[in-house]
């Protein structure tokens, strides 16, 4: 039995919790668990009209999000699901069926639209960050052992990069196994804030952290104008 936690927060504009709901409501051996930080959107409606188990929370992070899913998850592997992207039904039918023989780690990751830039960036992800230095992002929808994750603390309560957080505990238990299967992720933060300047963005980010730098501070520049993963107060900025 899987568990698949996805952490919402006014979902329904992307159009992507409608598409992964429907496309998981006949996954057998499977439970899907959605946590919400207080959407004020459609996304409670949405969830409940899926008949799967919801979580409310005043949550502000994701990572605290999908430690509320942790803790709550009842199969012994568990799917970090990113809300905007969707995997492969056959990949998740894979997981399900050779889970006793993988401790932690990711689908492949691909984005919605074609594009030689983003497709660089899936490649980089894949191969190098990936599979040669063993961090992998939320979108690739991470998977492992629930005891693995409690053992390493789960995520750690920071606004952005939780994710390499995350991986950098689990690599240092085991390695990780990416899946062949296809992790399809929306390229709406390139399609809203343009390729080339979302992709500088993203490579500042990388540059902030590695200086150590305030995940907050980080976070509210990642998300100025756009707010997917968490909401913030423009007034106060």
């Amino acid at each position: 039995m899987l568990s698949i936690i996805i952490p919402t927060l006014n979902e329904e504009k992307t159009g992507y919790l409608q598409r992964i709901l429907k496309a998981y409501q006949h996954l057998k051996n499977c439970e899907i668990i959605c946590v919400d930080g207080g959407s004020t959107d459609n996304t409670i409606d949405l969830i409940n009209a899926a008949g799967v188990c919801l979580i409310k929370t005043d949550i502000a992070s994701r990572a605290g999000r999908l430690n509320a899913g942790i803790v709550q998850a009842n199969a012994d592997t568990i799917v970090l699901h990113h809300p905007r992207s969707i995997i492969d039904i056959a990949g998740l039918n894979a997981l399900n069926k050779h889970a006793d023989q993988m401790s932690w780690g990711a689908f492949t990751h691909k984005f919605n639209i074609r594009h030689p830039l983003l497709q660089f960036t899936s490649w980089y992800s894949n191969y190098i960050r990936g599979d040669k230095r063993g961090v992998y992002y939320l979108d690739h929808c991470l998977f492992a052992k629930k005891q693995l994750l409690l053992d390493v603390g789960m995520l750690p309560l920071i606004d952005i990069f939780e994710d390499t957080e995350l991986c950098l505990r689990l690599k240092l238990k085991c390695k990780a196994k990416r899946l062949p299967f296809i992790s399809e992720t929306s390229a709406i933060r390139f399609q809203v804030n343009g390729l080339y300047r979302q992709a500088l963005t993203n490579q500042y980010m990388k540059w902030l952290y590695y200086f150590n730098r305030s995940d907050t501070a980080m976070n509210q520049r990642y998300e100025k104008g756009i707010q997917l993963n968490t909401q913030y107060d423009e007034r106060q900025k």
